[in-house]
Parts: C-alpha cells; structure tokens; sequence
C-alpha cells in the first residue's frame, strides 16, 4: 500500500514538473513572439533600443547574466549592443573579431558556438578561451545571423556567476528572436544606408556650390562651418583641417571645429609624432580606427603614444592631394567614445576631402578650374536626386512593407502547429522579390549619384530616357501629375556618357515638373518624348503645361547663378548646357502655342566623345 501511494505520489510530482516546464515553454514563446512582434515594425532610429530591451527581458526570463548582439558594420569593426545584470561587467560597445579567431572561423561558416565550461573549448581556440575568461565568460551560447549569404552580426548569451547548459530546444527558439533581429537589421541598414548617403550627398553639394562661389575673404569662415556640420554628422567631438609644409615636417591646424566641453587639437603637430600615419596620407590611403589598439602595435608605436597624448578615442584622417603632392589632411576624431567609420560614410568624407584640397591648392595655385568644373557638374547631379528624396522614399516604402508583412505572415505561419511549407516558400519568395524592387531602385540611384570621369559609350536613347522616367514616376504621382512617354521606334544609337545625360533628361524633367506647381491649365501632363532628326541627330524633348518662360528671362535662363526658383541654386541649366555641349549636341528651349514651355536638345549620331 506505501509503495503504491509513493508511486502514485511520485506521478503527481513528475506530472506537476512536466505542467511547469510546458507553462514556462508557452511562456517563453508568447516573450520571443512579443519581442518579434515590436521589434520588427520599429523604426529606425529605435531598433537598438527595441534590441536592448529584448536582451534584457530573455536574460531576466532564463536567469543568464549577459546577453549581446555583435553587429558587424562596414569598415571592419563590430559594434556591441548588450544588457548585463546589475554588478557584471559592461563590455566596450567596439569589440575586435581577433580576440575570437577560432570562434568567429565558426560563425562564419554558420555553426553555432556553445560550451557549459570554458575548458569544453578545443586547443585551437586557446586566443577565444583567455578572452572568454578576460570577460568572466564561463558558459556562453553564440549563433550567426545571416542574409543572403552575408553575416550581419551575431548573438550571443553569456553565464558569468555560473556555469549552464544550452539544450538544442533552447538554441532552437533563440534562432526565431535571432530571425527578428535580421530582419530588424536588415531595414536599418538600408533605411540607414539610403539616409545617410541622400543627407550626406546633400551636405557635400551645398558645401560645393558654396566654395565655387566664396570670395577668399569668405572662404577661411565656410570652412569652419563646414567641419562644424560634419563633425554633428558624424556625431563627433573635433574636425580639423591641417596644411603640410612644403618639407613635409609640420602639420598646421589652419581651421577646426570643437564639440563644447572638448579640448581643442594642438595648433601645430610634427609630422615625426605619426610617421606611420603619414606614410599611408602620402600613398593615397585613408587612415582610420575605431580603438587605438587597431593601429599596428610596432609599426605605429609612436602615432599610438601622440594619440594617446592627444586623448583620442577614435579617428579618421583623409589625404589631402593636388598634382599627386600630399598639401595636408583632413580629420575627424572622437575624445570620450569609440565609434566605428563604415566604408560608405568614409568614401563620401573623401568626396568631401577632394573639396578641401582644392580650397588648399587654389591658395598654392589657381590651375584647379578644370577639376573645379567637374566638381560642380557632380553637385548638380547630387542636388538634383536631392529634390527626389519624397520620391525614393515612395519607392523603397512599398516592397519594404511588403516585406515586413511577408515576414510577419511567415513567423504566424512558423508558430503554427502545422506549418505549411508550401506557403513558406511562396512567402520567401515573395520577400525575395520585393528585396530586389528595393535593390533595384538604390542601383539606379547608386547609378546616377556615382562619380568619376566621362565614359563614353553606345547608348539606346529610349532606354536611358525610360530609365529617367522611372526614377521620376512616384515624385510625379505625388505632384498630381502624368508622365508620358511619347518614344520613336528604331532610333538610332548615340555615344555619350549614360550618367550625364540623364542628368540633363532628370535636370529638365524637374524643371517641367516645378513649372506645372502653380499651373491653372487643367491638363497636367508632362511628356518625355524622343524623335531622329533630318540632320543625323536624336533629338530629346520634354513639353510642360506650366506658365511658360518670361521673355525677361529668356536671355539668361542658361547662365550660371540665374534661377527664377526661390531656393534654387541657378546651375541646373547651366550644367546641362554644358553636358549637351560636350557631347556635340545643342540645348535650347521655346514657349509652346497652347501653353507651357518645351525644353529639348539633340545628339549627334555617331559621333565619337572626346
């Protein structure tokens, strides 16, 4: 009788157990779906914080002590978001991936890594295991998180009071909150990506057209200002501008700019305290670290010690070069936090970089003007997309929320009891799909924001006039206004450089479309239309129904500075007269008989670029 009532105790126990863990399993999955379900949908700018408060919530659920997400940012650093219980260890929010050599070889070929003691580590990974122990670690739980093929950072789960084990249903369910945070990842950084080139660019045009047009007298005061807006962009504490001498010995800080509360740069800096640095300005390379211990340990020991001195953090540093000759550098650094300098930001500072140097060599020789020219018809190009921002956005929005309601399909679909595959890969595939409408509208961007030199080649005429329409399409519909294409079958190939020249179509195409802003006529179209003329010539056109051109205006309307627009720069035409001029072409314009006013130019056929 005692045996049966413990045995029939003992089932009441076991039963009781299996109910706790299935209610804390259910539990554990309405927290991860909740976690999804706010973190995808955030914006931008709150992701991290969405991140962090998931951290902190699985940390308190399954009694850990630290959880992290390593976010891998171009340019090479990895930057830490974590929570720890109170009393651990805060680590740096930069992390280096050569303290983890065997561990992120693993996690870049997609396994995940997980030990319950530090000694279950294999020989090869003895770097990882003084790391894990420099950190406390002693239990840890590491997986990647990937998209098409690419790592974007990985999550990790650490135990530092104790040592735990990390069962394959607990690292199950922790990949489906890893899924949300890519997902969460993946918008930010092409939401990001796209902000900060389109803010960036438009920065870098405004600060050009302002230099091009400076007296000197002004021109020692816009830099300042310069170096004080990037400096906010960057969000950090110094920027400087600094000439060499012409013995390549002293470096002197002609113009600066300082955070409040930060301690001013030196006015002078002998180039012998960083002759590791100079080395790299004078081949060309840009120099920058997120942590002073990424600079070479012996080949940069004295450049160590001065930024050491100079209390930076952080920096980057861009060469300043006319004629091949290094004339001085231009840098921003941190003083109080790490920060990381991804590629994209670094290749648009050395856009900006090219700007100063010209500033610096006018001031050592006035043989610039060409190089200036070239300059100038880029920033035309930047300020034109920048009048698209409202457009682009449209565009990326739609398949960007067609993705994120796929997703959102797809986790309902996952939390299911039976999970229709079927479904899934309709679902993916949609998400595909919509991924590369989104990669196709930055590709054509990307296509007319580049900058370089004229490449001359065959061009379809229609297609690049169609590719202009496109792009244009959502700042159209948001105008109210319809776009036509009106295109001649079977013309005739031009040479020319495909990004110019649509800069002159996508040039004249807002020009028709700010013209019809306060138009009374009730047809609201534009056309875009293309036609061979007798004279072996293509010829481009692009008919308004606006107000048409002022007679007073017309004399002027191609000339540099002259704008009827209120916030208009006045090169737009200028630019494009010059572009079509170069390619043998004219550009002119005409007020038509039922109102409005057409701009057109034409293209030689056949005709070789210089």
């Amino acid at each position: 009788m005692v045996r049966r009532l413990g045995g029939l105790l003992r089932q009441r126990a076991g039963q009781r157990r299996t109910e706790q863990l299935l209610s804390e399993r259910l539990r554990f999955e309405s927290l991860l779906s909740e976690l999804s379900a706010r973190l995808i949908p955030a914006a931008v700018s709150d992701v991290d914080a969405e991140i962090e408060r998931g951290l902190q919530r699985v940390v308190e659920f399954l009694r850990m002590d630290r959880a992290s997400l390593h976010e891998y940012v171009p340019g090479g650093a990895v930057v830490r978001i974590s929570w720890v219980v109170e009393g651990a260890e805060r680590l740096s929010r930069i992390t280096e991936t050569d303290q983890f050599p065997w561990t992120t070889g693993q996690l870049q070929r997609g396994h995940v890594v997980r030990f319950s003691r530090i000694d279950e580590l294999p020989e090869e990974a003895a770097i990882d295991r003084q790391s894990y122990l420099n950190m406390g670690t002693r239990s840890c739980l590491s997986f990647p998180l990937s998209t098409g093929g690419s790592l974007l950072g990985v999550l990790s789960f650490d135990s530092i009071h104790g040592e735990r084990s990390w069962p394959d249903e607990l690292v199950q369910r922790l990949q489906l909150l890893g899924e949300g945070v890519v997902v969460a990842l993946e918008r930010k950084r092409l939401e990001r990506s796209l902000a900060e080139r389109l803010s960036f660019e438009t920065l870098l045009s405004e600060q050009t057209a302002t230099f091009s047009s400076l007296s000197a007298a002004d021109v020692d005061r816009e830099i300042e200002r310069a170096l004080g807006r990037i400096v906010d962009f960057f969000k950090a504490d110094r920027g400087s501008l600094a000439e060499f001498s012409h013995d390549s010995r002293m470096a002197r800080i002609t113009h600066r700019w300082v955070v409040e509360g930060a301690a001013p740069a030196p006015s002078t800096v002998s180039l012998e305290e960083i002759p590791w640095v100079v080395a790299r300005l004078q081949g060309g390379e840009v120099v920058r670290f997120s942590r002073i211990e990424e600079l070479p340990e012996e080949e940069a020991a004295v450049d160590r010690r001065t930024y050491l001195k100079l209390g930076i953090k952080s920096r980057v540093e861009v060469p300043l070069k006319a004629g091949g000759v290094l004339v001085g550098a231009l840098a921003f650094s941190t003083l109080v936090a790490e920060r990381a300098w991804p590629d994209e930001l670094v290749q648009r500072l050395q856009l900006l970089g090219e700007v100063f140097a010209n500033i610096l060599a006018r001031r050592w020789s006035e043989m610039e003007a060409q190089q200036l020219r070239a300059e100038l018809t880029h920033v035309g190009r930047v300020s034109t997309m920048g009048e698209l921002t409202a457009s682009l956005a449209h565009e990326l929005n739609q398949p960007l929320t067609a993705i994120l309601s796929n997703a959102q399909a797809a986790q309902r679909l996952l939390e299911s009891n039976a999970v229709n595959l079927e479904e899934v890969r309709e679902i993916l595939a949609d998400i595909v799909e919509d991924d590369k409408r989104a990669g196709a509208v930055i590709h054509r961007l990307h296509g007319l924001l580049k900058k370089g030199s004229r490449e001359f080649t065959e061009l379809d005429v229609n297609e690049m006039v169609g590719e202009v329409a496109r792009l244009v399409s959502g700042d159209a519909d948001l105008r109210n206004v319809s776009l036509r294409l009106e295109l001649a079958p079977r013309l005739p190939r031009v040479q020319g450089d495909r990004v110019q020249l649509q800069q002159v179509v996508l040039n004249l195409v807002l020009n028709g479309l700010e013209a019809m802003r306060e138009s009374a006529t009730g047809d609201r179209t534009l056309v875009l239309l293309t036609a061979k003329e007798i004279s072996a010539a293509v010829r481009v056109a692009v008919p308004d129904s606006g107000a048409g051109i002022d007679e007073a205006d017309s004399d002027h309307i191609f000339q540099a500075f002259y704008t009827t627009k209120s916030a208009g720069l006045g090169m737009g035409l200028a630019i494009a007269r010059s572009i079509v001029e170069a390619h043998g072409g004219r550009l002119g314009t005409q007020n038509n008989a039922e109102g409005g006013a057409t701009f057109s130019f034409t293209l030689p056929v056949g005709e070789q670029g210089p």
